[in-house]
Formats: C-alpha cells, structure tokens, sequence
C-alpha cells in the first residue's frame, strides 16, 4: 500500500467513526409541551388552495393522511395535476418539512394557484405536490414536530406519523424529477443540494440565473462531511446510504435512493427579504422544469 493511500484510508476511516455522532446530534429534541402560540393558519392555507383548485376537473387534492397531537388535527394534502390530454413525465414538489421555512409552503402554495389559472402551463407534465409535510410545526413556526422529531431525518427510522405518511406514499412512486424547498435561519445565501448526479451542470445555471437576480450565494454551510461550493452540495451515493444506515434521511435522499434519478433540495436564507426568498425558489424550479422535462 502506498503512504497516500494508506493516508486515504486512515481518513476514510476516521471520518466513518465520527460520522455517527454527527449525524446523530441533528435528529431532534425534547417533545414540546402543546401551550405554544398558533402563528399560521392551516385552514386558511388549504381553504385558499381549494378555492383556487375546486373549479379545474384536472387539479385532484386528496388527503395522504391525519396529523394528529391531542386537540391538534391536520391532513397532509396532496395536490395532484395531471396534463389535460395525458402526460410525459411526472414531478415531485415538497415543502414545509421544517415549520420555521415559511418560503417552501408558499411557493409551492402559488405554484399550484398559477397551473389551476392555466391548464397550458406545464402541459405535459404531471404534478404531485405537497406544500406542507409538518403541519404542526408550521402552524406554531417551529422547526420539529409536536414530538421534537426533526421529520427531515426520519423517513429511515419512521419515528414520526409524518414520515411514516410521506415515506408511504412515496415508496410506490417514480419520478423524473424531485424539488424538495427549504429555507435555512443561519445562511446568508442561496444554496441548493443536488443528490448523486453525474453531472453539475444544472444546479451551477440554477445558481448563476439566482446571483444574476440579485441574490446572494451561500459559500460557507457545513453539513456533516459535506460543504457548500460556491452555493452547491454535491451529495455522492455514499453518503447517501451511510445516512440511510445512520438513520437520518429525509424526502430528498429518500426519494434519490428508491425512486428518482433526479433530485434537488432549494434553500433560501431566512434573514432575507421573503418576496426575494420566493422569486428564487420559483426561478430554480422554472429552470429545473425546462432543463429536465420540457426539453428532454
């Protein structure tokens, strides 16, 4: 063996050591006590998002299942919308995973308001969409779950009935493309993950189109072993089973996994201003939907 890559290993090994614990420390915390302040109303967001579906016969919303937490009862909605005269391809639209990243629900939330306003946009694609995966941590803008589950670790273990609800359904679908939004309140910038892709080409457009808006670009978050470069995570494989054997996956790394090939996660700082933070999460999505599926 030669002395790098004897180095090689040693670090390899290492690393492999200290990743347990660092994963670990992420996945949640102490159950709340249930006598925090309602922020957001959920009944306000789906009424809102009916009114604007109930008149398209192409536009279904159906329930994936119940949130429950004593008096606490909301659905995880799907939004489904299918092309009028049959459909290419299929994407995958997520967000609200972390209560306390208001920009994922609404612009998702706006999202299915303009295709219900226009059945030719997007036409050959169909859409499942589900704007918001932690109803309780929305509602009270806290990161977790009633519980202290962070949900965006739990779709290995299933501690959660929220992971449990989302890793259901998903389990029995594929899809040629995947946007989880996120927003992250220690950034500075706009970031994205892509997820054992062969090539970066995509995400450094999706960057530059974001920095020529006006944006700023996040060049310093550290997740576990990996790190922003110039606004890009670039998870391999690897790390993506390692993170299944540890335990801490979410609807991203899930979805890459077991059922998409293409699978990307936006994240907007939080300290910005919110009308920019949803231009940027529209404007990613946009060009991802032309690169991916309009012009394949």
């Amino acid at each position: 063996m030669s002395k790098s890559t004897a180095v090689t290993s040693a670090i390899c090994a290492i690393v492999l050591l200290c990743l347990p614990a660092m994963a670990c420390a992420s996945g949640g915390i102490n159950s709340y006590s249930g006598d925090q302040p309602v922020v957001r109303d959920i009944d306000g967001l789906y009424a809102r998002l009916e009114k604007a579906v109930a008149p398209q016969s192409f536009i279904k919303a159906q329930d994936l299942g119940e949130v429950v937490y004593g008096n606490f009862k909301a659905p995880i909605r799907l939004y489904s919308i299918y092309n009028r005269s049959g459909f290419k391809y299929k994407a995958f639209l997520s967000g609200g995973i972390h209560g306390n990243e208001p920009a994922g629900t609404e612009t998702l939330a706006r999202f299915i308001e303009s295709l219900a306003r226009d059945p030719a946009l997007y036409g050959n694609v169909s859409f499942e969409i589900v704007p918001l995966t932690n109803p309780w941590g929305w509602s009270h803008d806290i990161r977790y779950n009633r519980d202290g589950i962070d949900i965006n670790r739990d779709l290995a273990p299933l501690r959660s009935q929220e992971a449990r609800i989302m890793a259901g359904y998903l389990k029995e679908n594929r899809y040629d493309l995947m946007i989880d939004d996120h927003e992250d309140p220690t950034a500075s910038g706009f970031y994205m993950y892509q997820y054992a892709m062969p090539s970066q080409a995509l995400s450094r457009k999706v960057i530059a189109a974001v920095r020529a808006g006006g944006l700023p670009i996040e060049q310093n978050v550290n997740m576990v072993i990996l790190k922003t470069d110039d606004g890009l995570i670039d998870a391999p494989m690897w790390g993506l089973w390692y993170m299944r054997a540890t335990g801490q996956i979410g609807v991203p790394n899930y979805s890459r996994l077991y059922n998409s090939d293409n699978v990307y996660t936006i994240e907007t700082a939080t300290r910005l201003d919110y009308e920019e933070r949803l231009s940027a999460h529209q404007k990613a999505r946009q060009i991802m939907l032309d690169e991916l599926v309009i012009k394949q």
